[in-house]
This record gives structure tokens, C-alpha cells and sequence, in this order.
């Protein structure tokens, strides 16, 4: 709808429920007061009185720089921001523009319908269109819109479908497209729509194919040229066409990992990949890399893929479990390591194929390796909660007991390390005779100290506790534990953290030593009373009386308690209308009198 069209100024388009005007001519030049005050004119949703607010908006987007890449000004969440800030990032790096971006005109949004003509013409025109969008879509800001643009994304969608063989350049450019979207995970749903990730895995499958063809064509012409001994050839021309071929089909192979990366990173859609053949085809180019070094768009995409327990069974049939292993441990490669301690997450029959690598995976504990990779081999052991695995044997052949003790100490190592550290002391500590060895190396008073260090730190905490729980199941841990150290005094501090899972962990650990020593079983319920009645009365106090009980209130409506204590107010809980005295005292006639009918209330209150 066309809100100005002398010179074609405003352009607005309504999606509920707010409405946008596109400012067709603003440029560096334009008068921002004159455009304001016509915007206020034509637009009748806008009061006069907002003209200022208009003026300034319009300043804004006159001086704001338009961003070409997708470091612009992000409004929208980035996915990568929601997680976990890591020492070190894994993260892909965004692709850099390439070979086939450069354009002769700046994309502009209001000509999006003129693009999207160009994806039904030859394919150079398809090119030209795609690119335009791209350039587009690399602003973050015009996103949302794109989004309401069902036409466009349909024929994208299409081309890519149809076309992406005919040439390199248009599939490469119009995943990019997609890849802008892929970036935020609320846009994914579009990236499924359009069935995105499976036709990326068509394509890698494909490039790979052909670059695997390439080789061995290059191959077969070397030794032609061997054979008839031609050595005046110049074979650079040949080797430099494979090359620049080569390029672009990883680019866009690459692209594409991207986007799977993307979409793996979102819960809802990451078991989807265990119903296509990705698995395989993902796991043939894990181990086709050899000895050098992955890409990190491929191990980050077998990372997250490696979460799903469907996954990680598919990701361990045949040898694969055994393949990663060896790698990893050949290599010492911690993202590699990082897969597999994703893997052995999983209960069931992947996390049974561990039992064959305990001794390989504790070997590389305290052996001087990189921290990171040590930190992965100590979480992969510590998700290992298999009930026939003999921890006893695996401490003491690995002497692992000094290396953890050493580890508990505030400040001996990054705390990454030590809350592996800790979660490793609580999976094997569910074994009787290893939990009775580390109660009797001083681990427990080292807990402890660890605990006072790291108390405001949910995890840590959380970890301390549930290492106390799994000592208590054990006759000589939990004696340790009750009669040695004052472990049960900071459960019971703890009973009433903040922390869900920490008073969780805390009451059950709590229940146990209660049930075993008696002692400590009425301290624990004394508190746990206490806790309770103070729980009651702060609801009394702070209760909202309504009109009907203004007793409760004095004149100005203050409570009567004004922050005492309820119990020590005995004339609220006895008197009665002023039956009986602020002082308790009851005289024996009180009662005749009272049942006769003969009682007189004292002065001030009206009798009955």
C-alpha cells in the first residue's frame, strides 16, 4: 500500500500486528526533519505528537552503518552466544566471501521481488539473483523480513533442489542464504521446512564422490605422460585446473557442514540425523582425514551428533567406537576425545564397549598430556557408571588415588580439571572397597576444604555432595564420614540452598546418616522442624489480612509482631476477647465464674 506516492517516498506493508514503513530515497542527503514530518502526515497510525521520536528514529538509520557481513549489528540471538563460554571455542568460523560474491549494485530490500525473478531465468541470471539475496541476507536485519517472503525462500529452496549440479557457484551461494538463517536457532524450523540439511548432505556426498574422481583422473594422466616419456610437458596447467576445482568443491562441501553444524546444535532437530544416512556418511569422512588435522566444522558437527544416545549407537557400530579410539589416543586430540566422552554418556549397550579402553583412557591421567585432552579422558571415565567395572583394580594398577587427592586442592589446577576430578571421585566411589580406599587417603577432609572454597559455585557444590551420598551407602565410608568429619554439619547448611538439585542430593544423603546414627538423626530433625515452623510463621506474618480480620492489625495497620516472634506472643494464642490477661495469669474462679455465666470482661471490652 502506497501511504506516499508523490515521489514514491514511503512504501507500507502491514504484517500484523504492527505495521512497517520502508523509507525508499534516505540517504546521507535526505532532510530528516522535511521526511519525518511527511511520514507523520501520510501515516495516520502516528500521533503529530510523536514527530521528535520519528526525527530521531530516522537520524538512527540515516547514520548507522550498513553491515556486509554477519558481524553487523546483531538484534537477533545468536546461537552461538547461548552457550557456554568454553577456554577454548571450537566453533567454525563464518565463511569468508568468496570468488563469485562481487557485485556492480548494493542489494537493496525493496527490490526482492526484482531477485527473485532472476531465479527463474538462465543459470548466470540465477547466479546474479542468488547473490543479491545473499548480500542481503548477510545483514542480520533483514532477516525477519526475508522470513515473510515466502516466495523467495520457496525459490531458493527450489533452485538449489533442482540446479545445484549445474553449477558450483549458484549451490555454494544460495547454501550460504541458508547458512545466514541457520546462524539463529529460531529460524531452524525454516532450515527443516525446506528440507535444508539432507539436501547439504546430498551435496557433500556428491562432491566428495567427485573430488575422489578428480584424483584419480589426475593419477591416470601423470602416468600417461610417464609412459611416453614426454618430459617437455608442462603439467602445471592441468594440476592447476584440479586445484581451482578442487577449491570450490570444498567450499561448498564445507558450507554445507555448516549449516549441519547449525542444526545440530538444536535439541529438537538432532535426533532427526539418526533416521538419514548422515551417520555414515559423516563417520567415512571423520576417518578419511587420516593423520591430519579435521576440519572443525566436521568434528564440532560429530560432537554435537554424538549427544544423542541413537547417534552415538550408530556413531559405535562395527568398529567405530574402536576407530575413534585410536585415533584419539594416537593423535591426542581433545576434540576427538571430546566425541567420545559424548558417546560414553549414554547408558546401554555403547557405554558397555568402554570397558575394553579403561585401561588405555586411565593411562593418559597424570602423564604430563595436554590439560585439555586429560580433562576429556577423565570425563569419559567418570560417565562410566558400569556396575561390573572393578575401580578397585583400575585405581591401583594406574595409581590414581595421589592424582586426585593432589587435584582437590583450591587452586592446584584450572577447575575444569578439578570438578572432573571430583565427578570421578563419585562414580567410583559407588564401589564399596574404592570409596573405603579414598576415605582412608584423606580424600574427605579434602572434600571438604574444596567445598568451603568452591561454595558459591552451584556445580562444584552440587558434585561435593553427591560424592558425600554415594560415601554413605558404604558401613566404613559412612562411619568415616559421621564419626571423623563434620560433613553431615554442612549438609545440614545446605539443606536450604537455593540450588534444586543441591537440596535434593542434601536430603537424600541426609536421610541416610539419619537413619544410621541417632545423634546426628535429631539434629537433622530438630533442623528440618525448625526450618519448617520458620517457613509457617513468615507466611503468618507477612499474610495479607483482608477486612473481615482486623484484629490482626493495630491502628496504622502494622502487625502486631512488627518482626517478633510469633512464639514469644502468647496472648494471641490464649486470649479471647479479652478473657484473659496480657500475663497468662488465670485465677481458679475464672472458670466457675466462666461456666456459670457470671463473667464480667475487663474494663474496656463489652460483656456478652
Amino acid at each position: 500500500i502506497l501511504i506516499c506516492t508523490k515521489e514514491s517516498i514511503i512504501k507500507h506493508d502491514k504484517f500484523p500486528p504492527f505495521s512497517r514503513i520502508r523509507l525508499k530515497s534516505l540517504n546521507p542527503n535526505t532532510d530528516i526533519g522535511s521526511l519525518a514530518r511527511k511520514v507523520v502526515e501520510e501515516c495516520r497510525l502516528i500521533s503529530p505528537t510523536k514527530l521528535p521520536e520519528v526525527e530521531q528514529l530516522l537520524f538512527y538509520l540515516q547514520n548507522r552503518k550498513s553491515p556486509t557481513g554477519m558481524h553487523g549489528k546483531k538484534k537477533l540471538i545468536n546461537k552461538y552466544l547461548m552457550k557456554k563460554k568454553e577456554k577454548k571455542q571450537i566453533k567454525p568460523r563464518d565463511p569468508t566471501p568468496f570468488e563469485g560474491m562481487e557485485l556492480d549494485e548494493e542489494a537493496n530490500i525493496n527490490s526482492i521481488d526484482d531477485y527473485v525473478e532472476l531465479l527463474y531465468e538462465d543459470v548466470p541470471e540465477k547466479i546474479r539473483g542468488a547473490t543479491l539475496i545473499l548480500h542481503l541476507a548477510r545483514n542480520p536485519d533483514n532477516l525477519e523480513e526475508l522470513l515473510q517472503n515466502e516466495t523467495a525462500l520457496g525459490a531458493l529452496a527450489r533452485v538449489l533442489r533442482e540446479d545445484w549440479k549445474q553449477s558450483v557457484d549458484l549451490a555454494t551461494t544460495i547454501i550460504y542464504v541458508f547458512f545466514c538463517f541457520s546462524s539463529f536457532i529460531q529460524f531452524h524450523g525454516l532450515i527443516t521446512h525446506y528440507k535444508i540439511g539432507a539436501l547439504c548432505m546430498n551435496i557433500i556426498e556428491h562432491e566428495l564422490k567427485r573430488y575422489d574422481l578428480w584424483q584419480e583422473e589426475l593419477q591416470k594422466k601423470k602416468k600417461i605422460l610417464n609412459y611416453t616419456a614426454v618430459k617437455s610437458f608442462d603439467f602445471s596447467g592441468i594440476k592447476a585446473a584440479f586445484l581451482s576445482l578442487s577449491h570450490f568443491s570444498w567450499k561448498l562441501i564445507h558450507l554445507s557442514m555448516r549449516i549441519l553444524y547449525h542444526i545440530s546444535m538444536d535439541d529438537r532437530f538432532k535426533s532427526m540425523f539418526a533416521y538419514t544416512d548422515c551417520i555414515p556418511q559423516v563417520m567415512k569422512m571423520l576417518f578419511d582425514c587420516g593423520e591430519e588435522r579435521m576440519d572443525p566444522e566436521l568434528i564440532s558437527f560429530c560432537i554435537n551428533l554424538a549427544a544423542n544416545k541413537r547417534n552415538a549407537q550408530l556413531i559405535c557400530e562395527g568398529n567405530g567406537l574402536k576407530m575413534l579410539m585410536k585415533r584419539a589416543l594416537k593423535l591426542k586430540d581433545p576434540l576427538m576425545m571430546k566425541m567420545i566422552r559424548n558417546i560414553s554418556q549414554h547408558d546401554g549397550p555403547s557405554m558397555n564397549l568402554f570397558i575394553d579402553y579403561v585401561g588405555d583412557l586411565a593411562a593418559q591421567i597424570g602423564q604430563n598430556e595436554e590439560e585439555e585432552f586429560m580433562i576429556e579422558c577423565l570425563g569419559t571415565l567418570a560417565n562410566l557408571t558400569i556396575p561390573d567395572l572393578d575401580w578397585e583394580l583400575v585405581l591401583k594398577e594406574y595409581n590414581l588415588v595421589p592424582f586426585l587427592k593432589d587435584h582437590l586442592k583450591p587452586g592446584c589446577a584450572e577447575d575444569d580439571l578439578v570438578l572432573e576430578v571430583v565427578i570421578m571421585i563419585g562414580t567410583v566411589s559407588m564401589d564399596d572397597s574404592c570409596a573405603a580406599m579414598l576415605a582412608k587417603s584423606g580424600i574427605i577432609p579434602a572434600l571438604i576444604e574444596l567445598l568451603n572454597a568452591q561454595q558459591e559455585d552451584d556445580e562444584f557444590v552440587c558434585q561435593i555432595v553427591y560424592v558425600f551420598y554415594q560415601m554413605v551407602f558404604h558401613q566404613a565410608t559412612r562411619d568415616v564420614i559421621i564419626k571423623e568429619t563434620q560433613a553431615p554439619a554442612y549438609l545440614i547448611d545446605l539443606m536450604h540452598d537455593k540450588n534444586a538439585e543441591i537440596r535434593k542430593v542434601c536430603d537424600n544423603t541426609l536421610d541416610i546418616i539419619a537413619e544410621y546414627d541417632e545423634e546426628w538423626g535429631r539434629k537433622i530433625q530438630n533442623e528440618k522442624f525448625r526450618w519448617h515452623n520458620s517457613q509457617w510463621l513468615e507466611m503468618v506474618e507477612n499474610r495479607q489480612m483482608d477486612e473481615a480480620e482486623p484484629f490482626m492489625y493495630g491502628d496504622e495497620g502494622e502487625p502486631f509482631l512488627q518482626g517478633g516472634d510469633i512464639l514469644e506472643r502468647p496472648d494471641l494464642f490464649y486470649s479471647a476477647d479479652g478473657l484473659i490477661t496480657a500475663d497468662s495469669a488465670i485465677s481458679p474462679e475464672f472458670f466457675t465464674d466462666f461456666q456459670n455465666g457470671d463473667f464480667v470482661g475487663p474494663p474496656g471490652f463489652p460483656s456478652r
